[in-house]
């Protein structure tokens, strides 16, 4: 397995284990992890490596953030897939968030099916839209409301599991 792959390897591991026992994952991990990301693409290619990381890094911030407004999606999950993408490209990023979503949508799935509750999450998630909409029809300035309230259990996925199911179809050729 070459460097670059384990070091992604290190970083998804690494952003799993925080967010599994902490729910966040630490600024210095991501921080760090864009560093070496940069240091990784600059011995590979050069002074193109800083484009090839810039673009990479950025293309999850700017694609996901309409999810982190909505607070569907964590600032630390947004930012391991902009760590990753600085190692990876911008090409096999995209390909990793669509592989990261479509896990966590079978995680998910099976997951409700465990719970059994899935008219109550389909309710929630209709009803999440509907109060956003309304406040912002009647108010001037509108904050969504966190679409996890605290009160559910395992249904929530922790993002950062589907993005190193991402990661490691990534290393095993799959994209």
């Amino acid at each position: 397995m070459s460097l670059q792959r384990c070091l992604v390897l290190t970083v998804a591991t690494g952003a799993v284990w925080m967010d599994l026992r902490t729910r966040r994952i630490a600024n210095e991990w991501i921080i760090t992890a864009w560093i070496v990301g940069l240091v990784t693409q600059l011995i590979r290619y050069g002074a193109a490596g800083a484009g090839i990381f810039l673009f990479g890094m950025l293309f999850p911030i700017l694609a996901l953030y309409i999810l982190f407004y909505f607070h569907m999606l964590g600032a630390g999950d947004i930012k391991l897939l902009s760590a990753v993408g600085g190692f990876l490209g911008v090409p096999a990023i995209l390909k990793c968030m669509i592989v990261s979503f479509l896990s966590g949508a079978v995680l998910s799935i099976g997951i409700i099916l465990v719970c059994g509750n899935l008219p109550q999450r389909l309710t929630k998630f209709f009803n999440y839209f509907q109060t956003y909409f309304t406040k912002r029809k009647y108010q001037k300035k509108t904050e969504p409301v966190p679409y996890y309230d605290g009160k559910w259990g395992m249904e929530c996925i922790h993002f950062s599991v589907p993005v190193l199911m991402g990661v490691l179809l990534w290393i095993g050729g799959f994209y």
